[in-house]
C-alpha cells in the first residue's frame, strides 16, 4: 500500500517541470516546511514521496527539498517602475490617491498607472519580466502575487486603454501566468514578447507577437497567435484568425554615430502599410520608452512613393547623455496592427 501510494503522488507531480529547491535546516521537519512554505500542511506526506524520505521528522540539514511551485502559498507581490518619461501618474488603491509614478515606485494588487499624451512608463514584475506602457494608457494591478519565497509569480494586469509591450521571463508548466486582460480581449502567455492594445474608441483589442506564442481570447474563442502574427477582436465578438505582420520597413543611408539632435531616420515606404510608428529606446529596450511618435503614410499617387522618406526623432526631455541607444520604426497596416521593427542602433 505504501510503494502505491508513493507511485500515485509522484505521478500526480509529474506535471509540474518547475521546482523550488528548498535547502534543510537543523530541525526542520516536513511537516514543518509544509506549514512555512506550502498552501496545505497535509502536503507534507506528498514531499515525503517526490524525494524519497525516509523519516520526515529527521532531515539531514544541507539536503535538497524538491517543491513543485504550485504547492507554495502565495503572496503579495509589487511590481516596480524602472523608468518614467513625461507624464505618469499612480492610483494607489489603499489609498484613493494619485501619486506622481516616478522611477523606484512601488506598485500593488489593484494599484493603476496612468500615462498622459506625453507619457510612457517602464515597469519590472517580481520574476523579472517587463513591459512597456506607451502614452495614454491605463493599466491596472489586477493581482500580483508571488509562489512562496521565489521569484516565480502570477502577474495579472488589464488594460483599459492604451498599448504595452511586453517582454515575458519563460514558464513551464503548471503555476506561474502572465495575463494582460482589456474590455474586449485577453492574452495569456508562458513566455513570450509581444504587444497588446485597447482602442477604446473603435471597442478593439490588438496584439501582435514578436516572440513565442500569445493564447488569445475573447467571446469564447481562442487564437493561438505565433510569432511574426497578430489578430484584434471587438468587444462582444471572437478574434479574428491570425495574419502576418508587415515585414520591418527598409532602412536607408545612416550614420554609424549621431552626435545631435534630432536624429534623422530614412526609410522607404512598406507595401500595406497605412501608418508608421518610431520609437527611440536605450540599448535595453525594456528599461525605458523615450520617444514614441506616429507618421501618417504617404498616398499611394505621391509622386515621391519610391523616395526614402526622413523621420525627425527627438526624445522626450532634455537631450540624452553619451551613450547606445536604438532608433526603430515599423509599418503599421488597415487592421491597425503593428508589424515588425526596423532598427538602428
Amino acid at each position: 500500500l505504501n510503494g502505491l501510494l508513493s507511485l500515485t503522488l509522484l505521478a500526480a507531480t509529474a506535471a509540474y517541470s518547475e521546482e523550488w529547491l528548498y535547502t534543510v535546516r537543523p530541525g526542520d521537519t516536513l511537516l514543518g516546511v509544509s506549514a512555512d512554505y506550502l498552501i496545505r500542511t497535509d502536503y507534507w506526506p506528498r514531499l515525503q514521496a517526490l524525494n524519497g524520505v525516509a523519516d520526515p521528522t529527521r532531515l539531514p540539514p544541507g539536503m535538497k527539498l524538491r517543491i513543485p511551485i504550485p504547492w507554495l502559498k502565495r503572496m503579495p507581490a509589487k511590481a516596480r517602475i524602472v523608468s518614467a518619461q513625461g507624464q505618469v501618474n499612480a492610483v494607489i488603491a489603499a489609498t484613493g490617491q494619485t501619486v506622481p509614478a516616478d522611477s523606484g515606485l512601488s506598485l500593488q494588487t489593484g494599484d493603476t498607472l496612468l500615462t498622459g499624451s506625453d507619457g510612457a512608463a517602464s515597469l519590472e514584475f517580481r520574476d523579472g519580466s517587463r513591459v512597456l506602457l506607451q502614452a495614454d494608457s491605463e493599466l491596472r494591478m489586477d493581482t500580483l502575487s508571488a509562489y512562496g519565497p521565489t521569484r516565480f509569480a502570477d502577474t495579472r494586469i488589464h488594460l483599459q486603454q492604451g498599448r504595452v509591450e511586453s517582454q515575458i521571463k519563460s514558464r513551464t508548466g503548471a503555476g506561474p501566468r502572465y495575463e494582460i486582460s482589456t474590455p474586449a480581449a485577453a492574452s495569456a502567455v508562458r513566455g513570450t514578447r509581444y504587444r497588446i492594445g485597447m482602442d477604446p474608441a473603435a471597442a478593439t483589442a490588438r496584439t501582435e507577437v514578436l516572440e513565442g506564442t500569445v493564447a488569445f481570447e475573447a467571446h469564447r474563442t481562442t487564437r493561438t497567435v505565433k510569432r511574426g502574427f497578430g489578430t484584434l477582436a471587438e468587444i462582444g465578438q471572437a478574434p479574428l484568425p491570425p495574419v502576418p505582420l508587415l515585414p520591418p520597413p527598409k532602412l536607408g543611408e545612416r550614420p554609424p554615430v549621431v552626435t545631435r539632435w534630432p536624429v534623422q531616420l530614412n526609410f522607404f515606404p512598406l507595401k500595406g502599410a497605412v501608418a508608421y510608428r518610431a520609437q527611440i529606446v536605450p540599448a535595453d529596450p525594456f528599461k525605458a520608452l523615450l520617444l514614441d511618435t506616429l507618421l501618417p503614410a504617404l498616398k499611394s499617387d505621391d509622386r515621391e512613393a519610391a523616395d526614402a522618406l526622413t523621420l525627425l526623432l527627438k526624445p522626450v526631455g532634455p537631450d540624452l547623455p553619451d551613450g547606445d541607444y536604438i532608433a526603430r520604426i515599423r509599418g503599421i497596416d488597415d487592421k491597425g496592427l503593428e508589424g515588425r521593427d526596423a532598427q538602428y542602433r
